[in-house]
C-alpha cells in the first residue's frame, strides 16, 4: 500500500491555495496516491474544498492547525478536521511528527533565488525540512523587504492566478472607542505592544497617545497610521501582514520586518522583552479569567493561535501586561460567562479584562475576587445571572 503523503500549504493572507490535484501533478504524485492536506490560518475558502474528500477525491483528506475565516464553514460541515494548536508549537511539529512531504509556498523569482510572497508565518521555519517544495510563482519582481527562501528542494513551480486577499474592514465607534481608550490608558510608556486583528485591536491602536514598539503576530493597516502619527518606536516585527500599499512601503523602508513564527511567538523571546503588553480579545471570558477564543455557538470558529503564547509572554515579561478586551455582549449573549466552553488561555495568563463597562484588574486576586470584578464589567442585563 502506498504511504499517505502529507502536503502542507503555507498560511496567512495571500497564502497559496491552489487545487491540490494540480499540486500533486506538479510534485510528481501518481493520480491515485493517497494524501493528507494540512492548512493553517487562511482567510478565504479554497474553491476546490467542496470537491475534496468523500465525493471527488477519496484519497485526500484535509486538516487545519488553525481555523480561519476560510475554513470555518468546511470545518462545520466536516470537510476539514481541526487540530487545536498554539502557533509557537507549529514549527517543531512540522519539523518532526508532521514533517511535510511537500510544502507549498508563494514566492517571487529573484535571479537564481526566491523571495517569499505573503507572510513568513510558520512555513518559512520548515521549508528546509520539507521533502520537497512547490512554489506558487507571483508575477513580476519581488518588492523590497521580502525575506529570501532558504535552501530547499524545489520540486515544481506554477504561476499564481488569484488576486491578493483584500484587507479587513473593522467596526468603529461606540463600545469599541470606549474599550480602546481604556486599554490605551493601561499601556505604559516605552512599552512593546502586540495586538490581535479586528475591531478591538484597531480601536486600541487608534487610542494610543504615546510611542510604542511593536512585536506582533499580525500587523494590519493600523500600523501604518501609528507610523504616520509618529508613535512607532524602532522597527515593527511581525510574522504576518495584511493590508494595503502602506504596509508594503513600511516593509520596503525598513520600518517593518517580517519574521518567522519561531521568532515572533517564541516564549523565550517574549518574556525577555521589557514592558511587553499583549492586547487580545475573546469569545468568552470565564469568571475565573480563563478565555475561550475557539468556539462560538457550538461551532469551532478559530484556534488557540498566538493568544496563549502572547498572554503568557506578557505575564512573564518584566513590567509586562496581559490584557483581554471584548465587548460585553456578542450576538445578544454575555461575553463574560460562568465557565467557558473551552479554555484556550488559562486564568493565570490574564492580568486585566476590559469591556465598555470598565476595567477588571485580576492581578493578586482570589477566584472570588476575580469573579466579583468581572461581573462588575459585564453587561448590566447579565450581572444577576452571573452572580447566581
Amino acid at each position: 500500500m502506498t504511504a499517505r503523503k502529507l502536503v502542507v500549504f503555507a498560511d496567512g493572507p495571500d497564502g497559496p491555495l491552489p487545487d491540490p490535484v494540480h499540486v500533486g501533478r506538479v510534485a510528481g504524485f501518481e493520480a491515485d496516491d493517497p494524501a493528507e492536506l494540512l492548512l493553517g490560518w487562511v482567510v478565504r475558502e479554497p474553491e476546490w474544498l467542496a470537491g475534496t474528500g468523500r465525493d471527488k477525491r477519496p484519497n485526500w483528506s484535509v486538516r487545519t492547525l488553525l481555523v480561519g475565516t476560510g475554513t470555518r464553514r468546511p470545518v462545520a460541515g466536516g470537510l476539514v478536521r481541526s487540530v487545536p494548536t498554539r502557533l509557537s508549537a507549529i514549527p517543531s511539529l512540522l519539523a518532526s511528527r508532521l514533517k511535510p512531504d511537500v510544502l507549498v509556498v508563494g514566492a517571487w523569482k529573484d535571479g537564481r533565488s526566491w523571495r517569499l510572497a505573503g507572510s513568513p508565518g510558520w512555513a518559512a521555519d520548515v521549508v528546509s525540512s520539507a521533502g520537497g517544495v512547490v512554489i506558487e510563482r507571483w508575477p513580476g519582481a519581488p518588492p523590497p523587504g521580502r525575506p529570501a527562501i532558504g535552501p530547499c528542494n524545489i520540486v515544481g513551480v506554477f504561476d499564481r492566478a488569484g488576486p491578493p486577499d483584500p484587507a479587513p474592514v473593522n467596526k468603529t465607534g461606540g463600545a469599541y472607542d470606549t474599550i480602546g481608550d481604556s486599554v490605551a490608558a493601561l499601556v505604559p510608556r516605552d512599552a512593546t505592544l502586540q495586538w490581535g486583528p479586528g475591531s478591538i485591536g484597531a480601536s486600541v491602536v487608534a487610542a494610543l497617545r504615546h510611542p510604542v514598539r511593536v512585536h506582533s503576530g499580525l500587523v494590519t493597516d493600523e500600523l501604518v497610521e501609528l507610523e504616520r502619527r509618529g508613535l512607532l518606536n524602532g522597527i515593527a516585527r511581525s510574522a504576518y501582514m495584511w493590508g494595503g500599499e502602506g504596509l508594503s512601503q513600511m516593509l520596503a523602508g525598513g520600518r517593518l520586518e517580517l519574521v518567522n513564527v519561531s521568532q515572533s511567538h517564541d516564549l523565550g523571546v517574549l518574556c525577555r522583552i521589557k514592558r511587553f503588553v499583549a492586547v487580545n480579545t475573546a469569545i468568552e471570558i470565564g469568571l475565573d479569567g480563563s478565555v475561550n477564543v475557539e468556539t462560538a455557538g457550538g461551532r469551532v470558529v478559530a484556534g488557540p493561535g498566538g493568544h496563549p503564547d502572547f498572554a503568557l509572554g506578557a505575564v512573564a515579561s518584566p513590567g509586562g501586561l496581559s490584557i483581554v478586551a471584548a465587548t460585553s455582549t456578542a450576538g445578544g449573549r454575555s461575553t463574560i460567562v460562568k465557565t467557558p466552553v473551552v479554555v484556550s488561555t488559562p486564568r493565570s495568563d490574564v492580568d486585566v479584562v476590559v469591556t465598555e463597562y470598565g476595567v477588571a484588574d485580576l492581578r493578586d486576586c482570589t477566584d472570588a475576587e476575580r469573579a466579583s470584578r468581572l461581573v462588575s464589567i459585564a453587561h448590566p442585563e447579565h450581572r444577576k445571572a452571573l452572580r447566581t
